[in-house]
Order: C-alpha cells, then structure tokens, then sequence
C-alpha cells in the first residue's frame, strides 16, 4: 500500500505525521510532493526524513495507491489538471473547502473513487475532527483504511456531500472563532489585573474543560451552562451580559458566512 500526499502545508505535515506516528504506513511507503520540501537546501524535520519527497505531483501520483490533495482550493484545478492522466484506479481523498465531488470528478473517469474530507487544524496536535464524504464508488476496505488514517490525528464522522459547507463553516472554521474567544477570555482576565500568562493559561484550560465536558458528559451545553449559573450570581451576570450583545447571534452568522463561502469557493 502506497500513499501520496500532495502539499505539505499545516494539514499535510498533522496527516503525514499521524500517519507516521500510529505506523499506519511505512515511511518508505509514502512520497510527498511539495516544491519547498523538495528544494535541495530545505531541511525536512527528523520526522518525516525517510519519506520520498518530489517536486513532481505527477511521480508521486504515479507511484501511489491512495492520494491526498492537501492544497487549497483556490489551486486545487491546477494540481487536478497536472495529475489527471496519471491517478485512473487510484483513490482520489481531496480536503480542499468547497470543491465538491462534481468539480473533482471531471477530472477523472465517471466511475473515480472521490472521498472528500474536511478536517481542522487541531489536527497539529492530535486533537483533530474531520468529516468525510464518500462517493458511491469507494469500496469498504478503502473506506475503513481512509478513516483509519484521519482517526491517526483526532477524530471522524461520515456526512452527506450536501453538508460538507456546513461542517466547513463550523469545525473547519470554528477554530478559529475559539481562537478569538480565549483571546477575548484572557483580554478581560488582564483588564482586571491578571498576568498576560495567566489570563491565556486560564482562558486556554476554561475552553478546553468545557469541550470535554460537554463530550463526555452527555449533557446538553445548556444543562452544564445551568449547573454553573447560581441564582442572582457572577455567572448569570455574565451570561446576561452576552446575550445583550447577540454573542450567540454572532457566533451563528459567522458559522452561516464561513458556509457560504465554502459554496462560492465550489462553484
């Protein structure tokens, strides 16, 4: 079993060190095709020194079974057209927001394995959550070794092709708002004295007990929301305090624009 993958941007180097670390391929195995990795004075990290790295989409394409086209989409044409001679039989796994399984599979033959993937960036730490869509064509055995490769750096569910914009605007984007959120967090905790340290550090644990706790728990957010909110306390202060300044309003438009766009992106 061969894999390629073309890019070795943040996402590519979180699934090719993924891949590594739960052994799922040798790293003979895997070649990766990236400009910059392959120039002759770019150091390659320890990691990923036994992958065969090349300038050439179409070599590793070639010599590959499965193929992850970890680019963008605003260059994804460009790469589809570059290696469409070259990838019949092989499986297609695009994670380019947006282009939908039309876009890619007129690049190939009607019958092309085509998985889409929409993963995020916690992905660098393990902590990923990746969506997949399979096109009809994609057997069991392809489809079980796909995940095992996207469960190697977090975790993954099976969606509708249809909802792939919307997992786009809120896992694929969503980092980022809770990026913003614990800035904001660890802004207040400073403005009330605290050490810029401290606030993050605060901020950072805060979210992220709060995630576990609502995957854990089997709660409702709104159940563990009201477990913290003491009658007449600091917590309903608060939250009143937010829900005067729409806080849950702007959450949601900025999931549905980050949506929208991921459907411009595909057209």
């Amino acid at each position: 079993m061969k894999l390629a993958i073309i890019g070795l941007g943040n996402m590519g180097q979180a699934i090719l060190s993924g891949v590594l670390k739960a052994e799922i391929i040798k790293a003979k195995d895997i070649i990766a095709a990236d400009k910059k990795f392959a120039e002759s004075n770019f150091k390659v990290s320890d990691e990923f020194s036994e992958i065969i790295v090349t300038a050439d989409n179409k070599r590793a394409v070639r010599e590959a079974d499965y193929v992850i086209l970890a680019v963008k989409p605003q260059i994804i044409k460009f790469v589809l057209e570059d290696i469409k001679d070259f990838a019949e039989s092989k499986v297609i796994i695009s994670i380019a927001a947006g282009i939908n399984t039309r876009v890619l599979s007129q690049y190939f033959t009607a019958d092309a394995k085509i998985i889409r993937v929409m993963p995020n960036t916690p992905a660098l730490v393990a902590e990923g959550m990746s969506a997949l869509y399979y096109s009809s064509s994609v057997e069991a055995d392809e489809k079980a070794f796909v995940e095992k490769i996207f469960n190697s750096f977090g975790k993954t569910t099976e969606v509708e092709e249809n909802d792939m914009d919307a997992v786009t605007g809120l896992s694929g984007s969503g980092p980022a708002f809770v990026y913003i959120f614990i800035e904001a967090l660890a802004d207040a905790g400073v403005l009330r004295g605290l050490t810029r340290e401290t606030a993050l550090k605060l901020a950072a644990q805060t979210v992220k007990g709060g995630a576990e706790m609502v995957l854990s728990s089997g709660k409702h957010p709104a159940e563990l929301k009201d477990m913290v909110t003491s009658p007449a306390g600091t917590t309903i202060t608060g939250v009143a305090e937010l829900e005067k300044s729409a806080f849950r309003s702007a959450v949601i438009s900025a999931v549905e624009k980050a949506a929208e766009r991921s459907e411009e992106l595909g057209e």
